[in-house]
């Protein structure tokens, strides 16, 4: 977390955009041009003193990127109508007058900017509530991208929760967000398979979101005594106590130290109820990282940064990998032969080859961290999109084992392990309408619904990484896609 600037009030007689009034008492016979250069000049001077003050941030790379809803209403005002004058606006929308996020900020944004026309097929309308995403979403919000969303399935599959609780067979068709023509189709064909094959198990296995901050002593000597202390009873108790403080959904689960030489490396983990849990990691970290500081203050521990990459946040990582994050997931189905040969097209030898020599064998010649599967990503990203999670987690997401034997009996035996499922059903972008719906059609809203997405995100992954192999041993792959995603 960066160091916030000292506030800088505003002039009497500003907008809190550094317009002097005074130089510009006649804005009403300015051209629109010559107002919107004003406009941005005073965004500029204003950004130059750092102003940052109850939820207005900016960012001094551009002309006044951020932009509070008061100040939109402001340039609406002036940059729409000669009616006004610079004062008559001042009395309308000054900073005792909360303005509120609308369509009409979002294009009062782009006009601002210079991209209006750029971004004339760019939508502001009708598909997007501006006072649902202001002030958490997205900042200076200009209007939204439209992602198509179809359907996969359905699947059949059973959750065994992490407390070993077998919960009834559940089936569902999966929402996903994708341009990749051709993609549902083929998740919908491994889920049939699935189907077919009386449905899938899904065990989760491990629910901790970590956050890792990055710590200096002195020596290796207080170092070492600082994992000694973190990692022990008493210091254990401890940091129990300053984490969960600062949280009523939030359980520590661990704290585990690696010493580099003075720097000590402590990777937090927690379980963080029906969360993703970012947020809440994070600040029950820095609570933990305030107590420690008085507990050990003479050992001159210093924090270095909150999150250190041990973490490891949206980095693929053999940490995660081999740790995991968020909810660790795996599923399994075996397919008769007789809907193999029937539905994939294909045969459980031949399927069973093709894994090993793509998923494993290459893998391993390409270096792959994690990257044991066909196309986990794509299924991942597809659901992640479609129900309001960070998609920058499609990266520890994408990592994935996929397991093809032949049984004793002829079938085929399907497996996988997806490390770092790191999904909420609750906060962030799962809290907008379109997203809230995707979650909800799938049952998991409500208490342990967390868990029972990213049992839904791993055998979706399951059901693509079946009828994918099937597709490049059957020699179908490139046939498909031009008959699925060519006009």
């Amino acid at each position: 977390m960066g160091e916030s600037a000292p506030s800088v009030s505003s002039p009497p007689n500003s907008l809190n955009l550094g317009l002097n009034l005074d130089d510009i008492s006649h804005i009403e016979q300015q051209t629109d041009a010559q107002v919107e250069r004003i406009l941005k000049e005073g965004w500029r001077k204003q950004i130059q003193q750092q102003t940052r003050d109850k939820g207005k941030q900016r960012d001094s790379n551009n002309y006044g990127t951020l932009l509070t809803p008061s100040e939109v209403q402001a340039a609406d005002l002036i940059t729409s109508s000669s009616a006004y004058s610079i004062r008559h606006v001042t009395s309308l929308v000054g900073p005792k007058v909360q303005g509120k996020e609308s369509s009409a900020a979002a294009r009062v944004r782009r006009r601002v900017m210079g991209v209006e026309e750029e971004l004339r097929d760019l939508p502001v309308e009708g598909g997007l509530d501006y006072q649902e995403v202001g002030g958490r979403n997205c900042d200076n919000c200009i209007g939204y991208i439209p992602l198509p969303v179809g359907l996969a399935g359905p699947v059949t599959y059973s959750l065994i929760d992490l407390d070993g609780t077998l919960h009834p067979p559940a089936s569902l068709a999966l929402p996903i967000a994708t341009t990749e023509g051709g993609l549902i189709a083929s998740v919908s064909r491994g889920c049939k398979a699935i189907r077919l094959a009386g449905g899938a198990d899904v065990a989760i296995t491990k629910d901790e979101m970590t956050r890792c901050p990055c710590l200096e002593f002195p020596g290796l000597r207080s170092a070492a005594a600082f994992k000694r202390y973190v990692e022990g009873e008493e210091g254990g108790r401890v940091v129990r106590e300053a984490f969960e403080d600062t949280t009523k959904h939030g359980r520590l689960r661990g704290v585990e130290a690696k010493v580099v030489g003075r720097i000590v490396y402590m990777r937090v983990s927690a379980s963080t109820g029906e969360a993703m849990g970012m947020n809440m990691v994070s600040k029950g970290t820095e609570n933990i990282l305030k107590v420690l500081k008085g507990k050990r203050e003479g050992e001159g521990m210093k924090v270095l940064t909150l999150s250190g990459n041990g973490c490891s946040d949206k980095k693929p990582s053999a940490t995660n990998f081999v740790k995991g994050r968020g909810k660790s997931v795996t599923a399994e189905v075996t397919i008769g032969r007789e809907h193999v040969l029937k539905t994939l097209k294909t045969n459980p030898e031949d399927m069973a080859r093709t894994n090993l020599y793509k998923n494993q064998i290459g893998s391993s010649v390409a270096g792959n961290l994690g990257g044991s599967n066909a196309h986990a990503a794509n299924v991942v990203a597809g659901v992640y999109l479609a129900t309001g999670q960070d998609p920058a987690h499609v990266v520890e997401g994408s990592m994935c084992t996929t397991v093809m034997e032949v049984t004793g009996e002829g079938d085929l035996y399907v497996s996988v392990t997806v490390p770092a499922v790191c999904v909420g059903t609750v906060g962030g972008g799962t809290e907008l309408k379109a997203a809230k719906a995707a979650i909800e059609s799938m049952g998991c809203k409500g208490e342990g619904g967390a868990r029972r997405l990213a049992g839904v995100v791993a055998v979706g992954v399951m059901a693509g990484e079946i009828s994918l192999l099937a597709s490049l041993t059957e020699g179908t792959l490139v046939e498909a896609h031009m008959k699925l995603n060519r006009r």
